[in-house]
């Protein structure tokens, strides 16, 4: 009986690994410490990639988050995209300029790396009022 239990789990496990599949994203992660003092020139610097952002194909979303105690900040960068060839494309003359500002703001060493994405559920903007979605810090 324990062996029968085992193969039907197996069998409802298996749809998952092939809705993995589906999922066709890449995710850029970027990990800084910001500046002592910095932490507002970052946000601002940070917000203006997101119409340069917005205008490269392919471009789904961008999630900052910063985590650690008062001036010891560090930030992660999250920006996803439809596939890996949009994700390399986006690097663009003016994303590599405000790149260039916002790690002017951050310790040296920050770390980057392409990840792909094994799932995505986002609130709709239908579902939440939009002023809930933005946090100014």
């Amino acid at each position: 009986m324990l062996v029968r239990l085992y193969s039907r789990k197996l069998a409802v496990t298996q749809p998952f690994k092939l809705a993995r599949l589906e999922v066709h994203m890449y995710a850029r992660v970027w990990k800084a410490g910001i500046l002592p003092g910095k932490v507002e020139e970052f946000t601002t610097a940070t917000k203006a990639a997101i119409p340069i952002l917005n205008r490269q194909p392919g471009f789904r979303s961008l999630l900052v988050l910063r985590s650690g105690p008062g001036e010891m900040l560090e930030a992660t960068v999250i920006s996803v995209w439809d596939s890996l060839v949009d994700l390399r494309n986006s690097e663009t003359s003016a994303y590599q300029r405000v790149v260039a500002h916002v790690l002017t703001l951050c310790e040296p060493h920050p770390s980057m790396r392409e990840e792909e994405v094994l799932l995505n559920e986002l609130a709709s903007p239908d579902s939440a009022n939009p002023d809930d979605t933005i946090t100014d810090f």
